[in-house]
Parts: C-alpha cells; structure tokens; sequence
C-alpha cells in the first residue's frame, strides 16, 4: 500500500509560483493548476470507490423518493444530485453505504438550498427560527435540508454533529446575506478580511470537513479537530482554484478571489498564487497532524485527492481545455422521458 501521506509538502519560493504572463488566462491558469497538483501530491488512484456504486445510486435515489423533490433529468436539481452521487463516489471510499447515501442527499440538498437562499432571501431569512422552534418549513425544500441536518446525529458523533448543525445553518444565512444586504454592500478600507468571512459560512466546508469522520469509523473526536480549520480552508480554496478557469471564462468578478485582490490592492492572478500557496501548507499541516493516526489518515487522504478528482472529471469546471480534465464512467443513469 502506498503511503497515506507525502512526509513533507516543499514551500517554494515565491519566484517559483510566476507564471509567465499572457493575454489568455489558459497561459497563466495551466502552469498554476499543474504545479497545485504537483504540490499537494495528488495521486489518485482507485481505492474502490466504485465498489458499491450501484447500491450507491439506488440508496440516494430512494431517499430522494422519500423528500419528494421532483429532479428530472436536465433540471438543476438534477445536476445537484449528480453532484451530491459524484461528492459520495470520490470522496468517501472508505464510509459505510448509508454514511456515503448521507453524505449524496446533504450535498444534493445543499446545492439547492445555495440556490434558493440567494434567489429569495426573505422567505429563507426565518428558516433559522423555524429550524430552532421545531416548526414546519416553509417549503418542501426548506423542510428537506431541516431533516438532512438533523440526520447527521445518526452517522456523526454528538458534538461532531453539533458542528455540522451550526455549520449548516451558518451557511443557510450566509446565502440569504449574499442575496440581500451584500448586493448593497461597497467595500471599505480595512474591510480586507471580510472576504474571507463570508467564503467561509458560504462554502460550508467546516460541515463537508467533519463529513469525513463518521462515527462508526472514526470514533475519537480527540486525533481529527487540530485539522478541521485547516481542512475548512482547503476545501474552499481547493474549490476557488479549480472553478477559477470557468469563472474566468465567464467573466464572473464576484467570486473569492476577485473580491480579495479588490481589497488587497493585488491582481487575480498574484491573489491566486497567495491562495494556491496557503492551501498547499493547509495540507502539509493537516499530514502533520494526521500522521501515524488510523483510519482517520486515510480518511483524510480520500477526501483531500477525491476533491480534485470531483473537479478534474466534472465538464462543469472546464478543466479538459486546461489539459487538466480526467475522464471517468459516467455512473449517473439516464432517466427515461
């Protein structure tokens, strides 16, 4: 078996991460993402996260049965749920069936409530104040991802899943803050670490990070919470570097790193080599931690190269005109019309 962990990440000097300068993104972009890759020692390799794949898709849709939110094929919720199978699929070999069935229908679920929160702020600003008084939600979906939340005390330790609770419900706020008062927000000097903040409760990541310690795997709270800031921080950066091509492509400015560089004074590119430096030491501190420490390591180290896998093999991040895209079976069945 190869080893769980690289000993070390190398810090390179910042010399090393100038990409030579284009009128094209793709010039600059290509060499960042290789040498991101390169640097956090993305290996994948199949460690049988096809295995149960077929119960996988019959557990998640079952359970979507159950919600009752109709995802026909084409439709968002319908990307959102291949999302939610292809987050399970790559990221979580190692979980039991029903943890990684969990695991498709919080992320399916979440990717809708992202939607939604945003486009209708003032129907989800209550879902808070609902969730804490046990009352009916407003919506099929509002009452969805109230269940979902909940459902994690079934897989997750209790203040494991306490964090994944508050996480949830910070990113459920934060959408409806992104389609209300943000829209009228103008940046201010000193208001540099705001960006953060907000990527921060909007990414949801701190929930998705203790995703990858279920109970019945990993049961010692104590060996794994050194490493969920720091796990928080690399999902969300992971993320931000892997979409940025798209989002370049589409001329999108109101992501992480355009708003960081606005406030910094820097150019996106030199604010996404900052970013893409921070998430290769996120990484060498979350082996450092982990280290020797069973089956939370590997555990880890599923989830750490699942991510980028999740990205390289999706047509959504574009990464294929980067030279960057690796292909996979399409397990996502077709629905007859």
């Amino acid at each position: 078996m190869p080893s769980v962990l690289l000993d070390s990440v190398p810090q390179l000097p910042s010399s090393e991460f100038k990409p030579k300068m284009s009128r094209e993104p793709e010039h600059i972009l290509r060499p960042l993402m290789k040498q991101f890759r390169s640097l956090i020692g993305y290996d994948w390799a199949d460690s049988g996260c096809d295995n149960d794949i077929n119960d996988l898709i019959q557990g998640m849709h079952e359970e979507a049965a159950i919600i009752g939110i109709p995802y026909p094929e084409g439709s968002r919720a319908w990307h959102a749920f291949k999302t939610g199978l292809y987050y399970a699929r790559f990221c979580f070999p190692g979980h039991s069936l029903e943890t990684r069935i969990y695991i498709g229908i919080y992320t399916w679920v979440s990717v809708m409530v992202d939607d939604s929160a945003q486009g209708d702020p003032e129907e989800w600003q209550y879902f808070i104040h609902r969730f804490h008084a046990g009352l009916k939600q407003h919506s099929l979906l509002a009452q969805a991802w109230a269940d979902i939340i909940l459902l994690a005390f079934k897989f997750y330790a209790p203040r494991v899943a306490n964090f994944i609770v508050t996480s949830s419900l910070n990113f459920t706020n934060a959408n409806v803050l992104e389609g209300s008062e943000v829209l009228r927000m103008k940046p201010t000097v000193g208001g540099e670490n705001w960006a953060w903040y907000l990527r921060d409760k909007t990414g949801v990541a701190e929930a998705f990070a203790l995703l990858t310690f279920p109970k019945d795997r990993c049961p010692d709270m104590s060996l794994f919470m050194e490493c969920i800031s720091d796990m928080n921080k690399y999902l969300c950066f992971t993320n931000d570097i892997l979409s940025f091509y798209k989002e370049e492509k589409a001329g999108e400015k109101d992501n992480y790193v355009h708003v960081r560089a606005n406030y910094t004074g820097k150019d996106v590119f030199s604010t996404l080599q900052d970013i893409i430096k921070e998430d290769v030491e996120c990484v060498r501190r979350i082996q450092l931690i982990l280290r020797g420490r069973e089956p939370y390591a590997q555990a880890m180290h599923d989830h750490i190269m699942g991510f980028v896998r999740f990205h390289t093999t999706s047509e959504r991040y574009r990464l294929a005109e980067l030279g960057l895209g690796e292909k996979c079976r399409d397990v996502m069945p077709r629905q007859n019309k």
